[in-house]
């Protein structure tokens, strides 16, 4: 199983701090189907970026 709480990423530019994920809880239970689904720049693959490397 692997269980995210309240895990956020911040990306820090010149001029303002942009916040990627905010306040993500999810947890995914072995032999279980995912799928992450949402709008283009809604933070899918920072997630899926943060989870790969663990």
């Amino acid at each position: 199983m692997l269980k995210l709480v309240k895990m956020n990423k911040d990306y820090l530019t010149p001029n303002y701090k942009v916040e990627a994920l905010k306040n993500v809880n999810v947890e995914f239970r072995k032999n279980e189907f995912v799928s992450i689904l949402g709008p283009c720049g809604c933070g899918k693959t920072t997630l899926l970026n943060i989870i790969g490397g663990l």
